[in-house]
């Protein structure tokens, strides 16, 4: 889903690299309250995207870049914000078909950070 979005993204004309640059920077953070720090930014620039495939590219990114934390804490504080991206993502749809369709990567979300308790 994560190369499909970021493909869909590109062919509206809108640039992904900007978070996932931000969004690797995340990743690397050594505390939360780094990690707080440059998600500031990372909101200002996922917000600038749109939602093609019923997706978030930001909460995409989150979800892909906690793979890449070492640090506990830095893995659930970026599923935790994929979640809330995700379901800000969902309560958005205009109908019942596109809040399940957005809704089911809410639960995938859910599960990854059960996973990491």
């Amino acid at each position: 889903m994560y190369d499909h979005t970021r493909q869909r993204i590109i062919k509206a004309g809108f640039n992904p690299e900007i978070v996932e640059t931000i969004g690797n920077s995340l990743a690397s953070a050594k505390n939360i309250q780094e990690a707080e720090e440059i998600f500031v930014s990372f909101e200002l620039e996922a917000e600038k995207l749109p939602w093609p495939q019923d997706h978030d590219f930001g909460a995409l990114v989150l979800q892909s870049e906690s793979n890449n934390a070492t640090i506990p804490d830095i893995k659930r504080f970026l599923l935790t914000k994929a979640i809330s991206r995700a379901q800000w993502c969902a309560t958005c749809s205009t109908s019942g078909g596109e809040g399940l369709a957005r809704s089911q990567h809410v639960n995938e979300l859910k599960a990854q950070l059960l996973k990491c308790n």
